[in-house]
């Protein structure tokens, strides 16, 4: 992966949450974590999200463990109660208001009928409405061949993480704000952001890991890896990347932000 000269972006604010009258209850049932569960898989066998069960068993991260007991919330329980609103406060914009619920900013926009980016102090927000975008299956497709050219022999997890540097990019203002215009975003030099893009490595097909953790990567809306970039640190010739605050090591890769 090629680097370049790269704006920090991801912030965090003071939320004010106010829940809509009327919510239901989450009824939920306990799951004891076997040997190749991961939140991922949990969320697909029961209808809800990994932000879902992240939160009703208050975890930052993926992380489980063969033996512990998980709280799975009930999918429409769960649905019924996610209708909220946000009031604007100093410092706020679309984007870190989408990564704190674990939207999109274009499905913010479309929620509150926004027809560009700027809002106001005090401004209130509908966020139960501003559901992800969809993934087209090309998109997909796409992303996978470069989290498969990019990790090829690396960790699973360490592929899941590639994927989310994409998509932490899409959701990101400094970046093109779809998968494709991310992976072929041009340099100044001509090159490209990734390397798999110039040297043609990215049209191969993908492997079934690679897909799926392309799948898993989409299916966390608020990952605790929030990288906008990573870099193997013996190959890396560039000593600006090595400066950025790193956010997990997996394999041979480095991430961060």
């Amino acid at each position: 992966m090629k680097k370049t000269s790269m704006k920090k972006w991801f912030f965090t604010s003071a939320v004010t949450l106010s829940f809509l009258a009327g919510q239901g209850t989450a009824q939920a049932a306990p799951h004891k974590v076997v040997k190749g569960d991961t939140l991922w898989k949990l969320g697909n066998q029961h209808g809800v999200t990994v932000d879902e069960l992240k939160k009703v068993n208050h975890r930052q991260n993926d992380m489980i463990y063969i033996g512990e007991t998980l709280t799975i919330p009930d999918h429409t329980a769960v649905q019924a109660s996610s209708s909220a609103i946000h009031k604007v406060t100093t410092g706020d914009t679309l984007f870190n208001i989408a990564k704190q619920y674990g939207v999109t900013v274009e499905g913010l926009k479309a929620a509150n009928h926004l027809q560009n980016d700027t809002i106001y102090i005090g401004q209130t927000l509908t966020i139960g409405n501003a559901a992800p975008s969809a993934v087209s299956a090309e998109d997909k497709d796409l992303l996978s061949r470069l989290v498969e050219a990019e990790a090829k022999g690396e960790p699973y997890q360490g592929k899941v993480a590639v994927a989310m540097v994409v998509l932490n990019r899409v959701a990101s203002p400094e970046f093109p704000d779809s998968i494709h215009d991310v992976i072929y975003q041009q340099l100044e030099n001509g090159g490209y952001q990734f390397t798999p893009v110039g040297n043609g490595a990215i049209d191969q097909p993908a492997s079934d890991e690679s897909k799926r953790a392309v799948d898993e990567a989409l299916a966390s809306q608020n990952p605790a890896n929030d990288a906008l970039y990573f870099y193997n640190p013996e190959l890396a010739t560039n000593d600006w990347v090595k400066t950025q605050q790193v956010t997990a090591i997996i394999g041979n890769h480095v991430f961060a932000k």
